[in-house]
Formats: C-alpha cells, structure tokens, sequence
C-alpha cells in the first residue's frame, strides 16, 4: 500500500509516518506496506493494493501482456512479504482499452496466475470496465501473520543493523535496456529485463529471517533504497548511517551502468522496482539471519549500515566520508516511464 509524496508536509507524509490514527479492529492503517486487521486469534490479516498505469508505471512498447500481469502480481506480494506474512488472496480489477482484444486479457491473466501459483495467491474476484485513454490495472491482495510476527517500518531503534536481500540497481538497468537500447552483453540484459520485468518477491527469505530472530522493522524497496531508508527513518523516528561500499551490486549491473554512462550506486540508490527487503534487526542477530535465508533460498543478505539516533539525520558513507544522504527516488507525480 504505497502512497507518493506531494508535498513535503503534506497530508501524504502524515499518513506514511503514522499520524493518522487508524479505527478500532485495524491495527496498522495507512503508513505501512500493508493495512494490518485483527481477525483469527493469534493472526494478523494483512490487505495492500497498489495500481499500474499504462505509460506510467510500464509500456506496451516495452513489456508483453503476460509480463505486466506478472509484474503486477508480484509487487503486491512483495508489500505483504515486508510484513512478515504469506499472501493468500487476490482481487484484480481492469480498465482496458477498447480495442484491446480478448487474447490480450488472456495473456495478462496467464501473468497473474503463473505469478500467483508461485507465490500461493487465488485470484478471487474483481471487476472490468472500460477505460478509453489508458489501460489500469488494480491488485488488491491479502494475506496473514502470526500476531507476534508481523514486522512495521517503525520498529527500527538505534543500534540496529540495516539489511537488504539480494542485490539492488538490477531492475533500474533492464529499464535502461528496454527504453533505450544499446550494444551489451546478451546475458546481462537478459538478467536485467528479467529483473525488472519478473521481480521476485522475498516471501520465503522474509519467513526464514523471521525464524531466526531479532528482526526489528521492515520494508520492500519499490521506490529506490534511499526513498525507504528515508520512509522507515521516518515511522522508526530514527537516524541512519549508509555504507556505500557495502550496497551489493550485480556484475551485470555494473557492466550496464558503464555503457550508459551511470554510476552503478546510483542505480541501486534511486532507480527503484527492486523489490528486495530492506531490514532492521539487532547487532547480535545478522549472522543468524544471513545462516537462516541462506540455508531456506540462497539468497544473499548483506549488512549496509546502521541505525542511529534520530539527531544524526541520515548519512552515507562512501570512501571514508561521511556527507548527508541525498533524497531520491520514484515519485508518480514528478515522473513518467
């Protein structure tokens, strides 16, 4: 359940950091990954949606039917992932364009079901309408935690280590590749595009780091890593110190930032649609957890710095200076695809 800045303190960042306070029987409202419900004893219901616009959030140009249905259902699970829980449940609604043939829509579903069969999200319902300037796509998912589980972005304390899972910049670079083609490796665009167009939401690393305990807050990195460290900043009340030798980067991103020109950190800082986790947890926990993931799914956890007291401000620290960390990241109202 992502909502964009529109101004700097306006009602937007009122509801991200909590301000709003939310009615009797929901635990968490608006200002989370997800809305968090009291419903079974000893489980949490967990509800996010979020919107894909035509020429805003993909292209037809660039991505195949089945590609947006994937992607759409993927980055709902992943706002359930950064809570802690296991998605279950899905409604899609669509506006599509007139034209838009009967094969399209089946293609889009085919993306929804093979992104939902991995994940173990049903499709329940929804609804269809016409939409005559631009095709939208809706997912509304739900899920569940156990009560004493479920992970907030305003759990960080100072002191504690920041995480992230996998690697970051990835998804930036294979848009690079689809918006503006050059002569690359075969296999480093072909990872790229497939990291930004079939994300892997980290539901099992979640579980796993779960297990191992100490985990104190959470939160997917849809918008760009420093847009979330900024976010969680925000709901934990906190500082934070970045190590920017210590943000994991793909050989293949690395090699795509080089023939466009970018600085690879850059793309893993600002450019968004990871999809990986960022977390907080306690100092004498990071080893336990990086075992546990990696023992569960392979996938790489890697320490990048740490929390502080909020009188610190946010800070990155790249070739032993220490300088304010820049603000970025997506923002719907400022940018386009």
């Amino acid at each position: 359940m992502e909502l964009k800045e529109v101004g700097e303190f306006g009602l937007i960042e009122r509801l991200k950091a909590g301000a709003i306070v939310a009615p009797a029987g929901v635990v968490m409202g608006i200002g989370d990954d997800a809305a968090v419900l009291k419903t079974e004893p000893g489980y949490l219901t967990l509800a996010a949606t979020d919107m894909l616009v035509e020429d805003v959030h993909f292209t037809l140009a660039t991505a195949t039917p089945r590609e947006i249905g994937y992607k759409t259902m993927a980055v709902n699970v992943s706002d359930i992932a950064a809570m802690g829980g296991i998605p279950e449940q899905a409604l899609v609604s669509l506006g599509l364009r007139p034209e838009q043939p009967v094969e399209f829509v089946d293609e889009l579903y085919a993306g929804l079901r093979e992104c939902g069969r991995r994940y173990g999200v049903n499709i329940v319902g929804g609804d269809t309408v016409s939409s005559p300037r631009a095709m939208v796509i809706n997912l509304a998912i739900l899920g569940r935690v156990e009560a004493v589980a479920c992970l907030y972005r305003h759990g960080a304390r100072p002191g504690d280590i920041l995480l992230v899972t996998g690697d970051l910049g990835g998804s930036a670079a294979g848009l690079d590749t689809l918006l503006a083609p050059q002569p690359a490796p075969e296999a480093a665009v072909s990872w790229a595009r497939q990291r930004h167009l079939r994300p892997s939401p980290r539901v099992a690393e979640i579980r796993a780091a779960l297990a191992a305990g100490g985990l104190t807050a959470a939160d997917d990195i849809s918008d760009g890593l420093v847009a979330e460290l900024y976010t969680l900043a925000a709901a934990s009340q906190v500082g934070l110190i970045l190590e920017a030798e210590a943000v994991p980067i793909a050989p293949a991103t690395r090699q795509l930032a080089a023939i466009y020109h970018k600085d690879p950190l850059e793309y893993a800082l600002y450019g968004g649609e990871d999809f990986e986790l960022l977390l907080t947890c306690r100092p004498d926990r990071v080893e336990a957890i990086w075992e546990a993931v990696n023992r569960a799914c392979g996938t790489p956890v890697t320490a990048i710095g740490r929390i502080v007291p909020a009188a610190e401000g946010l800070s990155l620290i790249q070739k032993g200076r220490r300088m304010a960390l820049k603000p970025g990241g997506y923002n719907h109202f400022q940018h386009d695809l």
